[in-house]
């Protein structure tokens, strides 16, 4: 692993540029985020993989990187940040910086229009890489085909082990094998492409209340677009609606909801139970959730 002063002599030399700044951005799991801006004024952001990472990702770092660049030639509505090197040895890759504050911050200084607003780009923005991002060029970059129509494996285990819980209150385990029997049997509603499959609130860049940028592809795979909406729907539970309307006005698909919602909560059961155990505000957050979704639940039929 270089040093920092290595590294950023290394990165100096990638984009050509006199560096004035270079600060350790945040520290993920598995890659470390540098920001840098250099002395024309260029802002960029460099990720790099850890050698000590916690875990294997989807995709690799030059992956990634390939998934936005093949983006940026689509002429997708939503910026996607432009790459401007790759590097196979130390893993990283440089792009430049979008603008803005994440979507999380925001969400609540919005007014209803501009909430609204948000979710229909944001609906457009997946028709859109659907249409354009073939299997054909997901297969050619390298990202996981996922053809299946069932739950992640993770998530099964963690289903088969706290549906069974007694530490779990009976009504949370109720609602989740309902949604686990509505879930099975949806499965002729599938619709699969390309996906984003990490986009959420802090993904999703802000600038003067309009969507400046989408980063972090490295979870993209072409799969079922249940794993797409999952994160909105628990982020959104109120607005996700907004998001699949305009979705499938722009891609002629339409969407069982009984699938999303379903999806969205068994994928995140283990979370809501997790802030359960937690107490105090954790568990009226996590039974406040389990109230939503019985309502979702029952609008979806």
């Amino acid at each position: 692993m270089l040093n920092q002063d290595k590294l950023k002599s290394v990165i100096q030399t990638l984009i050509e540029k006199e560096i004035t700044q270079f600060t350790l951005k945040g520290k993920g799991a598995v890659n470390n985020a540098y920001y840098i801006e250099t002395i024309d004024g260029g802002k960029y952001i460099v990720k790099q993989e850890r050698e000590d990472k916690e875990f294997q990702p989807q995709n690799d770092l030059l992956i990634e990187a390939k998934v936005a660049e093949q983006l940026g030639k689509l002429n997708i509505t939503v910026p996607i940040p432009k790459v401007v090197f790759k590097l196979e040895n130390p893993k990283m890759y440089g792009y430049e910086y979008v603008e803005g504050e994440l979507l999380r911050g925001v969400w609540k200084s919005l007014s209803e229009d501009e909430k609204i607003d948000i979710c229909r780009i944001l609906g457009k923005f997946h028709a859109e890489i659907g249409k354009k991002f073939t299997k054909e060029m997901s297969e050619t970059i390298g990202i996981q085909i996922d053809m299946s129509a069932g739950l992640h494996p993770e998530v099964s285990v963690d289903y088969d082990r706290l549906s069974v819980d007694a530490n779990v209150p009976e009504s949370f385990r109720t609602l989740v094998k309902e949604a686990m029997v509505i879930f099975e049997k949806s499965q002729d509603k599938l619709v699969f492409q390309f996906l984003h499959n990490d986009s959420h609130h802090e993904n999703i860049i802000i600038k003067d209340k309009a969507i400046s940028g989408i980063i972090d592809f490295g979870n993209a795979e072409y799969g079922e677009t249940a794993k797409e909406f999952s994160r909105y729907i628990r982020d959104f539970p109120d607005h996700f609606q907004y998001i699949i309307s305009s979705y499938e006005e722009e891609s002629d698909n339409i969407l069982s909801r009984e699938r999303l919602v379903s999806n969205a909560l068994i994928s995140g059961f283990i979370d809501i139970v997790e802030d359960y155990w937690k107490g105090g505000e954790r568990r009226e957050k996590a039974e406040k959730a389990i109230l939503k979704y019985r309502e979702l639940l029952d609008r979806s039929h």
